[in-house]
């Protein structure tokens, strides 16, 4: 089985810069124009499967590849409380001591209001293990965020927890892992070129 992983298109928050989670926010045209792209690349794949995150962002990115998602509250992105659509230097100002605690053990400080890290990555896991026993035959589509897909893709690599900064996804391509009876390979990684079946 081939899992397919697809970041959300772009959104006025990616492009402000701002700390954003749990906000449920659209695409900007350009993340259409981005989640469109995608779609082109992937068309040869006759995805079996498709799972999606519940915020409309990822919904919007799944529903342009493949029109019928199941969707999945595992993979929303983290929660930041009080930090959303705030930008960085407006929180640091603001809360200082909060913020210092996240820059200097950011899995297990908690941003003010918002979701433990350690709860993240659990109910992230707990997806990831999940994908991993799944051998039926297809390929499958997961759309999410890139703080869950790169949690993901260090499980599925064996990796520890921190690795996911070594993963910084791109919003208009995708990354391919295979699952061989539970061993999962990473295939491609922010491809942009279209995927051929016979690969």
């Amino acid at each position: 089985m081939r899992f397919f992983l697809v970041r959300h298109g772009q959104t006025a928050a990616n492009a402000s810069g701002l700390f954003y989670g749990s906000t449920d926010v659209p695409l900007t045209p350009l993340g259409i124009e981005q989640s469109t792209r995608v779609a082109g690349l992937l068309a040869e794949v006759s995805f079996s499967h498709a799972l999606s995150s519940e915020l409309q962002r990822a919904q919007q990115t799944a529903q342009l590849i493949v029109p019928v998602t199941g969707l999945d509250p595992r993979l929303n992105e983290i929660d930041f409380g009080r930090w959303e659509m705030r930008h960085f230097s407006n929180i640091a100002e603001e809360e200082p001591e909060a913020w210092q605690r996240w820059m200097d053990d950011w899995q297990n400080a908690t941003p003010s209001g918002g979701e433990p890290f350690a709860h993240f990555a659990e109910r992230v896991k707990a997806v990831a293990e999940e994908l991993t026993l799944r051998q039926s035959p297809g390929d499958m589509l997961i759309v999410a965020h890139q703080g869950v897909l790169s949690l993901l893709l260090a499980h599925w690599l064996q990796m520890p927890t921190e690795s996911l900064w070594h993963f910084p996804f791109k919003q208009d391509a995708y990354t391919m892992v295979e699952n061989r009876d539970g061993f999962m390979m990473l295939r491609a990684f922010n491809d942009r070129s279209p995927f051929r079946t016979e690969e």
